[in-house]
This record gives C-alpha cells, sequence and structure tokens, in this order.
C-alpha cells in the first residue's frame, strides 16, 4: 500500500505525519525519528535504538533513560 500526502511546513518547521501513515510504520508519540538527505530526497525513518557508547545494537538495556548494550554496562559498573 502507498500512502502520499501533501502537507505544509509551519512557521517553526514542523510538519504533521498522518495517522495513517504513523499507523503503518508503528510509529508512536515520543519516538525517535532518523531524518537524512539523498540528493535532493528527504529521508525519514524510525530511529534504530544504537548503545550510546559504541554504537551497537545488540543486547541493548535501558540505564537511567539512555540506550546502552550489555557489554557497555557491565564496563561502567566495574568502574564504581
Amino acid at each position: 500500500m502507498i500512502f502520499t500526502n501533501f502537507r505544509e511546513i509551519d512557521k517553526l518547521g514542523r510538519i504533521v505525519i498522518s495517522k495513517d501513515i504513523r499507523r503503518h510504520l508503528g510509529i508512536q508519540a515520543g519516538d525517535v525519528l532518523q531524518i537524512n538527505t539523498e540528493g535532493d530526497t528527504i529521508v525519514i525513518k524510525k530511529a534504530e535504538k544504537k548503545c550510546i557508547f559504541c554504537n551497537s545494537g545488540d543486547n541493548l538495556r535501558e540505564f537511567e533513560g539512555k540506550t546502552i548494550c550489555a557489554g557497555c554496562l557491565e564496563r561502567l559498573r566495574a568502574l564504581s
């Protein structure tokens, strides 16, 4: 299914992503989106969670509101 919307950018540079598109992509309030450009195209996609220290996407944990992989979390605990 192809979703096409036309939206105006407001004075603060914001756009609205329709409910149909958000539902289709599983995007909910509070999700982080990654915004890139490819030539003259803007690409917006749901950001993948990664470790804030090593950028790993494996064995992720939430710690103090941050995403950290198990290996980095163990190294942090060892510093204590």
